[in-house]
């Protein structure tokens, strides 16, 4: 049994149920096909008895319609219970989905905590690394520009950081003392209080 069958035995118990689901659909699209094909086929044997009874042609209607009799009294008979039977597996295997994980919704949950708090702490991480990322790019063109003033060189030609990045990590700043909350029912309970402060814009924690 792997590490993961191990911590989420629910979860890989619903999987295996979810999965029930497509393929009982498909299996019953497939019966659906085999009905249609039975259908017609009666249909053109219907034609084919009045066509011939049109021709004058006895035999050729006889033929045609001890075929279609057959197809009737057993082919389409079949199909239909086999249709109506791949409906109810359907039916049973969105059910039996649904009745799992409304009986173990809570432990559903429960395994799905651990990628949830981790998560919000990438989420976090990711607002702290903008912000240092551009306190760092803000740093090393500081240096630049001061060489070339030393150098009597024009700064003009040093890019600018672009302003929809500079917006982003504005904003970032802006929201440095909110905590992201696990994506979870009870998620708002888990955030601190508060969160170390992010670095302000020009200084380099790096």
């Amino acid at each position: 049994m792997t590490g993961r069958a191990k911590a989420r035995p629910l979860s890989d118990r619903l999987a295996v149920l979810s999965d029930a689901v497509p393929a009982a659909n498909r299996r019953a699209r497939e019966c659906e096909v085999e009905h249609r094909g039975v259908v017609a086929e009666i249909a053109r044997l219907t034609d084919a008895v009045t066509n011939a009874y049109a021709d004058g042609d006895e035999a050729r209607a006889a033929k045609a319609s001890k075929q279609r009799a057959a197809l009737e009294q057993g082919s389409l008979r079949e199909a239909e219970e086999r249709l109506e039977g791949a409906h109810l597996a359907a039916a049973k295997a969105e059910a039996a989905r649904g009745l799992f994980a409304a009986e173990h919704v809570d432990g559903l949950l429960a395994e799905r905590l651990p990628d949830a708090v981790g998560a919000a702490a990438g989420a976090e991480r990711a607002l702290e690394d903008l912000s240092r990322a551009h306190a760092r790019w803000n740093g090393v063109e500081a240096e630049a520009a001061a060489l070339l003033r030393l150098a009597g060189r024009d700064t003009r030609d040093l890019p600018r950081f672009p302003e929809r990045l500079a917006t982003l990590v504005r904003d970032a700043r802006h929201a440095g003392d909110v905590s992201v909350p696990p994506p979870t029912p009870g998620g708002l309970a888990m955030v601190p209080v508060a969160r170390e402060a992010l670095p302000a814009n020009g200084a380099s924690s790096c």
